[in-house]
């Protein structure tokens, strides 16, 4: 089995007996969950990673694969009881992946604003063509309309501003071989291996991965519930991260 590279993450230890894996979207880094770990690391240990070619994690050649983007999780971590574990969008993929292959013990999963195929060939090779041809600045405008609802982007300009900041940092290798990683991934018969308790949720106006596909996931996956979150696009926790504490603490309770 090919080993994984060792990723960047931050922690915030309270030496309690639960613990969070949190795992973030495409062309961002960990501190995605900056505001949902400031409240919660009194309850838990949080665990924030920067995904392969992402953050300060290393940047390797593309392509990339879900399976071994979770191999990179597993090779960094060495989690001695099961831990829970929330991802949004490929980091929901990845989360998927460790369950699927039995990588790290897990407690529940939350998935959020993901998919067991996000997409479609075409749409991906569109955007990697773009990216590669002009890099980010070529579709951080389009990423940003795809992460937020029109109505919170005009009213929310700092942050915004922030997110495009954290996009642009991503490597074009990194958001490239993520996104191939997207593109060819289909987890659709392997979701009955997931044996957690998991909590999918989805923002009610996500146009990356909309409701209906939220829907259909928790519905292929055993132990399976279903939220949607009013108003909310593809990133709960930046859009409103008390929200996102309030789905987390009732479902981890």
């Amino acid at each position: 089995m090919k080993n994984g590279v060792k990723l960047n993450y931050i922690s915030e230890e309270s030496n309690q007996n639960e613990s969070i894996l949190f795992i973030h979207p495409l062309g961002a880094d960990n501190s995605v969950f900056g505001s949902v770990i400031s409240k919660l690391k009194t309850n838990f240990n949080c665990f924030s990673v920067d995904i392969r070619g992402h953050g300060k994690s290393p940047v390797t050649e593309p392509p990339y694969t879900i399976i071994e983007m979770a191999r990179d999780i597993s090779s960094t971590f060495e989690f001695e009881t099961p831990i829970n574990v929330m991802g949004v969008s490929i980091g929901g993929m990845i989360a998927m992946s460790l369950s699927i292959n039995k990588l790290i013990p897990i407690n529940k999963l939350i998935l959020s604003d993901t998919g067991h195929k996000i997409g479609n060939f075409e749409l991906w090779q569109e955007r990697i063509d773009l990216v590669n041809s002009g890099g980010l600045d070529k579709i951080v405008d389009m990423a940003l309309e795809r992460w937020f609802p029109k109505v919170f982007r005009d009213s929310s300009g700092e942050l915004i501003e922030d997110c495009k900041k954290l996009q642009l940092k991503t490597s074009v290798k990194g958001y490239v071989g993520a996104c191939q990683a997207i593109q060819r991934e289909d987890l659709t018969s392997q979701l009955e291996l997931i044996n957690q308790k998991t909590l999918v949720i989805n923002g009610s106006e996500d146009i990356s991965t909309p409701p209906k596909l939220g829907k259909e996931l928790a519905g292929l996956v055993p132990k399976a519930s279903y939220k949607e979150l009013s108003g909310i696009g593809h990133v709960p926790p930046l859009q409103d991260p008390h929200l996102t504490i309030e789905v987390l603490e009732e479902f981890l309770s």
